[in-house]
């Protein structure tokens, strides 16, 4: 995600005919220039709060960064699935949320949950590279 955030952050920018200097210079509050260099070669990853100051900066919705990644949204995912998110409480308390959702910003959801998802396996990947402790493998300390 971050080399396509970077490359239509280049894109809007030179279609603009900025430099990156220029469009540092327009972003509310100031940006380093070398850090939009960043972001476009897929080095950075901006937050949402900076993103949505270099929206405002070029003039263009926080969804642009995010726009083809949606379509597919329900592709792929099995009716049984579907079925079990709709019967559980939080599934259910998340699709009632989604009738709230506006359409532009269906986007940027799925890359929230792009990014929690790679978080969850972060987190779960960390926790199985955990050693046990000398106590935790053996039996517990003064019994036999």
């Amino acid at each position: 995600m971050k080399v396509e955030i970077g490359k239509r952050l280049k894109s809007l920018r030179m279609g603009k005919g900025l430099t990156q200097k220029e469009l540092a210079a327009r972003v509310s509050g100031g940006l380093d220039y070398t850090y939009i260099g960043k972001i476009e070669r897929g080095e950075q990853l901006p937050s949402l709060k900076i993103l949505l100051k270099i929206s405002e900066a070029l003039s263009v919705s926080v969804n642009h960064f995010f726009q083809d990644d949606a379509a597919p949204v329900l592709v792929g995912i099995p009716f049984a699935d579907l079925k079990r998110l709709v019967k559980a409480k939080k599934g259910s308390e998340l699709l009632r949320a989604l009738k709230l959702l506006h359409e532009d910003d269906i986007p940027l959801m799925v890359e929230i949950i792009h990014v929690l998802s790679r978080h969850r396996k972060a987190l779960t990947r960390t926790t199985e590279e955990q050693v046990p402790m000398a106590a935790e493998e053996g039996a517990p300390y003064g019994k036999k």
